[in-house]
């Protein structure tokens, strides 16, 4: 199996040459597990049919108050609120009234909501769907102070919206290009028919970083315009390990053609690829 091809200088001389370095970014989870079964927390704080849509929102967002989790057996409070209210946001989901969907976005925005019950939360949204979610992703998508809700708003608008978002989630996508998120999975799933409107972007140093979510979907056709950013003088090394792991003949030739007249030496080295011509 051939290895991801890197840049690295090959001399220093009228062209400066740029460092590359790669972050990782390693996310650990806890799961916590009481000693007491699902059975116990049900009976305290599990929701009912007979609850409405403001009965349920109430238990979401605030589940001491709304519920007798706090004295559950087990002495794991916490878990035992989160489990009420993550069946909350399960139940607001199965019901799929918009009139939830405030409850549901308000969890997911207090730091303080259980893990789960934000989880059951997104899910619910992503059931529920419909215009009320759109506005609120959008929302969120939007708002530059939090990039993680953000993307993960971006992913789920993917879902839930189309080629109307495009320009909204190229904007708020920053300097993404190959690495995976949110806004790069939303447009590859919003133009997996046709590639097309997203080429224009590709005109304007700013948006560039579309050519990530292009190679992604690899259509035919779009090669073109994802070489001419080079002839503009727009190449980044970035971009030109992108194209070289790309799988594309055309655009590894391009970037072969940028590396060569701006100092670079290609070479081979062990790590992860990169995003593939056509991968999704």
């Amino acid at each position: 199996m051939a290895l991801p091809r890197a840049l690295h200088a090959r001399h220093i001389g009228s062209v400066t040459a740029s460092a590359l370095s790669a972050l990782g970014v390693l996310t650990a989870g806890l799961v916590l597990v009481a000693c007491s079964g699902p059975a116990e927390q049900a009976d305290l704080a599990s929701p009912t049919d007979e609850q409405t849509v403001a009965e349920l929102a109430a238990v979401l967002t605030d589940p001491a108050a709304a519920t007798d989790c706090e004295l559950d057996p087990s002495g794991y409070v916490d878990l035992a609120c989160g489990f009420a209210a993550a069946g909350a946001a399960e139940e607001l989901g199965d019901r799929g009234d918009p009139a939830g969907v405030p409850a549901l976005a308000t969890a997911i925005d207090e730091p303080t909501t259980h893990h789960d019950a934000a989880e059951a939360a997104w899910a619910a949204l992503e059931r529920i769907g419909g215009p009320a979610v759109v506005d609120v992703l959008v929302e969120w998508v939007a708002d530059d102070s939090d990039p993680l809700l953000a993307s993960r708003a971006a992913g789920l608008l993917g879902v839930l919206g189309g080629v109307q978002h495009n320009a909204l989630l190229v904007e708020h996508g920053g300097t993404i290009g190959c690495s995976s998120s949110g806004f790069s999975d939303a447009l590859v799933a919003i133009n997996r028919s046709d590639a097309t409107p997203l080429l224009p972007y590709l005109r304007s140093f700013d948006t560039l970083w579309v050519f990530g979510p292009l190679i992604r979907l690899g259509q035919q056709g779009t090669e073109k315009a994802l070489v001419a950013p080079f002839a503009k003088g727009w190449g980044t090394p970035d971009m030109a390990e992108c194209y070289l792991n790309s799988g594309s003949r055309r655009l590894e030739r391009a970037a072969e053609a940028w590396a060569a007249g701006h100092g670079y030496q290609i070479t081979r080295l062990p790590g992860a690829g990169s995003v593939t011509w056509g991968g999704g």
